[in-house]
């Protein structure tokens, strides 16, 4: 049984859906028979690549077309309809890859003329996972083609098409597809099928298909197989009730609620938040994915709640802990130290546990202070955060070795790095910039950040003396060893 997009698939360039200027110039080129010889589409999945390039290869040999566009009556654009058209050969790149195929199924078979019509079109789907020795095959082909062939590109990642081969194609950029204009497509689909479909029904799914037409389509067909009739005669009836057995309910604006605990640095209030909606029967992988939709909505706009900064850890973090419940991590728990990691790590603390919004305490023996960074106490503890640092990553004890704390800002310590992909390593990635500051505080017993410079502190010989005998110090430390006197 065909599915949607089979069923009602374009037959004109009229038809189809939310590419207009692309269609527009390919029909005109029909036309006035200005043609090139080869085309690259490239663009997302399901916006209508292969659809156009089979309406572009019908009209090219239609026996009457009508201002560019095939007339869908003739005998070869019935045949072009029906797949039996032999002037139009299809060839799915992803698993015809090899040369063997390129040279059997194109370059030998384009040296004989049209067998149907006046022109013979090769559209070639998923293009780039052509490999480099099929790209050396086709080049020639498409750098001197018979008058009669053409070829068509069709490819979700054109950056992986040779230059070579771009160069010589008329490249047609297609974009995702605009929210009203696939509500348009399915409204018309539902309406042809005979489904009374709500208008939130049609929102929800536009929601979901992000610009993807094919997956719209096929969301409203597995909506159709659900739906109730109302009568036997009537239409199909399909509602949000219908629609959130197979689509999980989104719940924006619980999750706005909860993000404004996290701005307000309430922990207990979120922690008592996430319990409630958990407690209330919601899915937890659907929360985040909500979440990680407002945060994404916060970041694209001016947000007085968060910096640019809180708002790139934060959307890291929910895609890391979406990926744990993903791999079978209990979801509650997740999101419960994704909270907890939110307010203390990336926002600084609860503000009901923050001094400044409490009495002060008397201070009495023997009372706890936090201790003051000191550098030479940062320096005579180091190997102890190498060690701490191994137990969570193996990778970055090295680079720390051969590293030097350089000075002590405040909370604040710099670390100077040999090289920029070191410190790129240890300061930039934000993962392992965490690892790192969460040992120093477990080591030094204080919260801390770090910054990193690179390169050598002075050019004085005595400084250039010692920076030698610290470089060869670092190095035994790294490797083990001792220096033997001769």
């Amino acid at each position: 049984m065909p599915t949607l997009s089979q069923k009602h698939r374009p037959k004109s360039f009229k038809d189809i859906t939310g590419q207009t200027s692309i269609t527009e110039t390919l029909r005109k080129e029909v036309a006035t028979e200005v043609l090139g010889h080869a085309y690259l589409f490239s663009g997302p999945r399901g916006v209508g690549k292969t659809t156009a390039a089979r309406v572009f290869a019908k009209a090219l040999n239609c026996e009457k077309p009508k201002a560019g566009e095939p007339c869908n009556e003739c005998t070869l654009c019935m045949a072009a309809n029906e797949g039996r058209c032999l002037d139009i050969i299809e060839l799915d790149a992803a698993t015809h890859t090899g040369v063997d195929t390129v040279r059997e199924s194109i370059i030998e078979h384009v040296r004989f003329s049209p067998l149907m019509g006046k022109r013979k079109i090769y559209i070639l789907d998923e293009v780039h996972m052509f490999s480099t020795s099929s790209w050396n095959a086709l080049l020639k082909t498409l750098e001197e083609p018979p008058a009669y062939a053409f070829f068509i590109l069709a490819t979700t990642e054109w950056h992986k098409v040779p230059a070579t081969i771009i160069s010589r194609c008329q490249r047609f950029e297609f974009k995702r597809i605009e929210a009203e204009r696939l509500a348009e497509r399915l409204t018309w689909i539902a309406g042809e099928e005979n489904w009374n479909v709500e208008p939130d029904v049609i929102d929800l799914i536009v929601s979901r298909a992000d610009g993807c037409l094919r997956d719209a389509e096929t969301l409203l067909g597995q909506l159709g197989s659900l739906g109730d009739p109302s009568t036997s005669s009537g239409p199909q009836k399909i509602d949000l009730k219908i629609a959130h057995l197979l689509i999980p309910e989104s719940h924006l604006p619980l999750a706005e609620g909860l993000v404004k605990l996290w701005a307000a640095r309430d922990h207990q209030g979120a922690l008592q938040e996430i319990q409630r909606l958990f407690d209330d029967g919601i899915q937890i992988l659907p929360l985040f994915d909500d979440l990680i939709q407002v945060i994404r909505g916060l970041l694209t706009n001016s947000s007085d709640q968060f910096t640019p900064h809180e708002l790139s850890e934060i959307a890291l973090l929910l895609l890391e802990r979406r990926k744990d419940v993903k791999a079978g991590v209990d979801g509650l728990f997740a999101l419960q130290l994704a909270s907890t990691t939110i307010v203390f790590k990336i926002l600084g603390g609860d503000k009901n546990q923050d001094p400044r919004h409490q009495e002060p305490e008397p201070t009495s023996l023997p009372t706890h202070q936090p201790t003051s960074l000191d550098l030479s106490v940062i320096r005579s503890k180091w190997p102890a955060l190498i060690r701490a640092v191994d137990e969570k990553n193996h990778s970055l004890p090295f680079i720390l070795k051969i590293a030097r704390p350089e000075a002590v800002e405040g909370d604040k310590i710099v670390i100077r790095f040999q090289y920029p992909f070191h410190r790129d390593k240890i300061v930039t990635d934000v993962k392992h910039r965490r690892i790192v500051e969460e040992c120093l505080a477990q080591v030094y017993g204080t919260p801390c950040s770090i910054e990193g410079i690179v390169g050598d502190p002075s050019t004085s010989s005595g400084q250039s003396q010692e920076r030698s005998q610290d470089m060869v110090s670092n190095i035994l430390n790294a490797f083990g060893g001792s220096i033997v006197e001769s």
